[in-house]
């Protein structure tokens, strides 16, 4: 009975590990990091819909790993991993 019983709480576990998502939080110092790092030379303290952008996450997201057409923001999807685009953002948003 307590055989079964441990069986059962087992498999729930493994069960609610497999089904539940890892979410990895952005760290928004980090992200000043980075920013200050790579980004600031071209987009300054001071440039407009940078600093507490107005862009969504998935669209900040897409633009800085695929660049934006006609302009000089280009791709930097070899650069940065998509926690470190997202710690980015989150530094941007708060400012």
């Amino acid at each position: 009975m307590i055989r079964s019983s441990y069986l059962k709480l087992k498999l729930l576990l493994i069960l609610i590990v497999c089904l539940v998502p890892f979410y990895s939080y952005a760290d928004s110092t980090n992200g000043e990091s980075l920013f200050n790092r790579n980004c600031a030379t071209c987009h300054k303290r001071t440039a407009p819909n940078i600093l507490g952008t107005n862009l969504k996450e998935k669209t900040f997201l897409m633009i800085v790993k695929h660049g934006r057409a006609g302009t000089m923001m280009g791709s930097f999807k070899s650069k940065f991993t998509d926690k470190e685009i997202l710690d980015i953002y989150t530094y941007l948003i708060k400012k």
